[in-house]
């Protein structure tokens, strides 16, 4: 079976406001008999009108579907026709439900299929033009476009799509150089409403260019401090200390969640007993000790 990415639950969760006002956002999906699981996004419309996007999302469809590789994931020759495979499975299951509900069966135009890489190398892209997508065109900014079989195809470079709201999900988890990591930062630190809820993510994606802004942020009206609550709930509190440390989590969540989720002795060597004691109280931060804990501090201390 294959593995969920470590990218994935961050990707979803960036992804889902930004398409919220149109798209309910379904990860997770298994296709027939092949447990892919975990690369696969599906996106489907709840909502008519014209479509407000005006960058990367403005081609969705009524149903999409996403295959998304993480940063660390190198793209493939066979992701092709894995992307091709699933998508039709999906395409067909979607109708049958909908048979089974007496709803008219979606047209082939009605679903596009989506390839998101942090990078398609240009000799990737000519094999897929020549053996595979047929007709393979570029479609703006790191984009590229073709038709099978009457559905749409669109192979994204994550890392070479300019920098605005639609491809911040992108930008934020792939592995960029400096000056698009920059440009990201700049471009979040101008706007109040998507430096709060992307500041955290720039924080544990791509540290040095948060700091690059952090200053401007502290003067801008309103501060616009960044949390990493819901990174943490997404990716966990031990893949989030080892991208932004300790300091910067006891900053944001304090020393007693810290104690409950990595334990008083790890605690302890990272911001020193005095300020564990000093957040806890000393009656809670014994009662957090077992009894060999306890001697083991008693001989730190002499």
């Amino acid at each position: 079976m294959a593995k969920k990415s470590q990218w994935h639950p961050a990707f979803v969760e960036m992804l889902r406001p930004v398409v919220a006002s149109h798209f309910d956002v379904q990860p997770d999906l298994p296709v027939g008999d092949k447990p892919r699981e975990a690369d696969i996004v599906l996106l489907r419309r709840k909502r008519r009108g014209r479509l407000p996007f005006t960058g990367l999302w403005k081609d969705l469809t009524a149903w999409n579907v996403l295959e998304f590789k993480g940063p660390t994931v190198s793209p493939r020759d066979e992701d092709a026709d894995d992307l091709i495979e699933v998508g039709l499975g999906i395409f067909r299951r979607l109708n049958d439900e909908r048979r089974q509900r007496r709803k008219p069966a979606l047209a082939p135009a009605e679903v596009s299929f989506w390839y998101l890489a942090n990078r398609l190398g240009r000799r990737l892209l000519r094999g897929w033009e020549e053996r595979r997508f047929g007709g393979l065109r570029p479609h703006g900014q790191g984009v590229w476009r073709c038709e099978v079989m009457g559905r749409s195809v669109y192979l994204v470079s994550g890392s070479e799509l300019p920098v605005e709201e639609d491809s911040l999900p992108l930008h934020l988890i792939g592995k960029e150089p400096p000056e698009t990591e920059r440009a990201v930062a700049e471009f979040l630190v101008a706007q109040e409403a998507l430096w709060e809820r992307f500041s955290g993510w720039l924080a544990a994606f791509h540290l040095d260019a948060y700091k690059g802004v952090e200053s401007m942020a502290k003067t801008t009206k309103g501060g616009f401090n960044p949390t990493l609550e819901g990174i943490i709930d997404t990716m966990g509190v031990e893949w989030v200390l080892q991208q932004v440390g300790v300091k910067r989590m006891v900053e944001q969540v304090g020393v007693e969640r810290m104690v409950e989720q990595v334990g008083v002795e790890r605690m302890i060597e990272q911001v020193g007993v005095e300020r564990v004691v000093e957040q806890l109280s000393a009656d809670a931060f014994l009662a957090r000790l077992t009894p060999e804990q306890r001697q083991r501090l008693k001989e730190r201390l002499g």
